[in-house]
């Protein structure tokens, strides 16, 4: 036979010492004992020399297998070692990624995200696309793209990372007595986001109450961005994202409405065109993650 061993005959013959057994060793390593008593066959024939002595009472280890005992065992934790450092170079976030989102959503936590993430990992580049169209990712080469409320493509394998926090919003000069009640909101102008399911529809919930309001907006815009100057330059009130106006309405620029009553609530979704990600992907979407955590208004999934 070939005088080289493989790396499993010398894991084998470890397993027999450290066992004490070829039955043992056997059950350890889930095969048969007929196999284990083979590769020592092989191990003894490679270096010509008996390597453990067997009889019905006696496991007897010679100084030839004490010897190829301790130089296996280096060999092996070699290899460990080999591996464990391709492991972790294999683990390094570098690389590219290709990176689609919503251009609202994209221009105020993606992008500013994803230059706090390479500055993070010099070695990685990232390209991101923002549109709300969404992308086809297959055809686009997206390696992951986030989208807001419910997903209707099916074949796409996705991550939830989040919740959005809707809130009802006005420049003070539309608000001259407190709005107490949901039907007090029909008194006030709206303008309304186009990108929302039911523009004209406020739907709202406190513990078991649940009421929809009906209501007539005067501008109607089809860009988040532009919708925010739009509410700042009392055009009148609106639902919005959170973290789109939370600084507002901290130096008082808007008021929120009705803050005892809840809006619905929109997943923000991490979305792929495989099952399987890249470790650089993955780490961008756990970074995502923690990012969000500290975010008015969004609450992670743990």
């Amino acid at each position: 036979m070939n005088g080289d061993l493989s790396l499993l005959q010398l894991r084998t013959f470890l397993r027999i010492v450290d066992r004490g057994s070829l039955s043992a060793a056997a059950l350890d390593l889930g095969t048969t004992q007929p196999t284990i008593s083979r590769r020592l066959k092989e191990i003894e024939a490679a270096y010509r020399m008996k390597l453990i002595v067997r009889t019905t009472r006696a496991f007897h280890v010679t100084d030839a297998g004490r010897l190829v005992y301790e130089l296996a065992k280096q060999t092996t934790m070699a290899d460990e070692f080999l591996r464990e450092r391709l492991a972790r170079q294999q683990a390094l976030v570098e690389g590219r990624i290709r990176v689609g989102g919503p251009s609202g959503f994209g221009s105020w936590l993606l992008a500013p995200f994803c230059a706090r993430f390479i500055g993070r990992h010099p070695g990685l580049e990232i390209e991101l696309y923002l549109s709300d169209s969404p992308a086809d990712l297959v055809s686009e080469g997206i390696d992951v793209s986030i989208r807001i409320g419910r997903l209707r493509d099916s074949s796409l394998y996705a991550r939830t990372l989040a919740t959005l926090e809707e809130v009802i919003v006005s420049h003070p000069d539309h608000v001259r007595l407190p709005i107490a009640r949901p039907a007090q909101l029909r008194t006030l102008p709206w303008i309304a986001f186009t990108g929302l399911a039911e523009p004209g529809v406020i739907r709202l919930k406190r513990g078991v109450r649940k009421q929809s309001i009906q209501i007539k907006p005067h501008l109607m815009i089809s860009e988040i961005t532009g919708y925010r100057e739009a509410l700042l330059a009392a055009g009148g009130a609106g639902l919005i994202h959170r973290y789109a106006i939370d600084a507002d309405m901290q130096t008082g620029r808007l008021i929120r409405l009705l803050p005892e009553w809840q809006l619905p609530k929109w997943d923000i979704h991490a979305v792929f065109p495989s099952k399987t990600q890249t470790y650089r992907v993955r780490q961008w979407c756990d970074d995502l993650v923690k990012e969000f955590a500290d975010t008015p208004g969004l609450t992670v999934r743990r």
